[in-house]
């Protein structure tokens, strides 16, 4: 069975010689195997099995049909294989081929070599998408485009162009909101400073922090006149008409350590991180916010103990 095999194989690969099968093997193979093997001159080929499961061919013999040594085996380069030429070994990196479905003309794929407008395929496209004015008018978020804003207008249609209250503040008065790192202290001990500093212009809450026995007043002091220099620079602030409309606090990460007690136990020390954040406004909004208190009180109607209403069915005597 496992000659029959290997011969089997050998039927469907190149043709070897006569001589090189010995006659009792091919009683062994299925009358339907039986071929005529020819008796001519062809060189001698062989399979080999790679670890890929790629048969390759070797020649063992030269062109004038004389066994090669081992060692012109070894010497010998191994030689390129004829393939047919097709269309597709034919074709240049960036061509199409004739029967490509993305060639719209029909008449084949062009050359790099030729001029930019043929070279590129879809250039404009290219461009078009990569362009970032390009990418923000196909998604209508470019300013210039009618779906910009599009919910903003539709309200500003709505109120007839008049703008909001918050809008209109915004828009008249100044607002800078500064956050600063984590300083390495509590809650406990930093909200006294914030609520000390709140409300205050902004020379004075320096002068507070900078004669503060606390600590903590230091790094305020360092964030108070960062938050000054931001102000100045970022949004054109004048320091002497600046106050700190709010002044709060918020926890940070903590850190954790160990602390070794007796007989062997280690208890955890947790050692906070705290942030102050500041909001810096001029002194035009405290102006309007007295104007706007001062406006409420003028509305208000005078309080009276009784209602000042008719009184109906009074008579001098009883009616009983």
């Amino acid at each position: 069975m496992r000659a029959s095999t290997r011969l089997s194989s050998f039927s469907r690969s190149q043709p070897i010689l006569q001589s090189c099968i010995h006659p009792a093997h091919l009683l062994s193979i299925s009358p339907s195997l039986r071929r005529p093997l020819p008796t001519s001159t062809h060189p001698i080929f062989l399979q080999t099995r790679t670890i890929f499961g790629l048969f390759r061919r070797k020649r063992l013999e030269n062109d004038q049909g004389v066994p090669l040594s081992v060692a012109e085996l070894l010497n010998r380069k191994p030689a390129e294989e004829e393939r047919p030429t097709s269309s597709r070994a034919l074709l240049k990196r960036g061509e199409l081929a004739s029967s490509s479905i993305f060639d719209g003309e029909g008449a084949g794929a062009k050359g790099i070599g030729q001029d930019d407008e043929e070279r590129t395929v879809g250039s404009h496209i290219l461009q078009r998408t990569t362009s970032r004015t390009a990418i923000l008018k196909e998604g209508g978020l470019h300013p210039n485009e009618d779906s910009f804003m599009r919910k903003y207008r539709i309200r500003m249609i709505k109120r007839r162009g008049r703008l909001s209250r918050t809008e209109t503040i915004m828009r008249e008065e100044k607002e800078h909101i500064c956050k600063s790192h984590k300083f390495k202290t509590s809650l406990k001990k930093l909200a006294p400073l914030a609520r000390q500093i709140a409300g205050k212009p902004l020379e004075h809450a320096l002068v507070q922090m900078k004669f503060s026995p606390k600590q903590a007043s230091k790094e305020i002091l360092k964030h108070l006149e960062q938050a000054k220099n931001e102000a100045i620079l970022t949004k054109n602030f004048d320091p002497a008409q600046t106050y700190i409309a709010q002044a709060w606090v918020g926890r940070g990460t903590p850190d954790y350590e160990a602390l070794k007690r007796a007989r062997g136990r280690i208890d955890k020390l947790v050692r906070p991180y705290t942030s102050i954040s500041v909001i810096l406004k001029e002194n035009k909004t405290l102006e309007r916010i007295a104007r706007e208190k001062e406006e409420k009180k003028m509305r208000q109607k005078v309080w009276v103990p009784l209602a000042n209403r008719p009184i109906y069915g009074q008579h001098q005597y009883y009616q009983w």
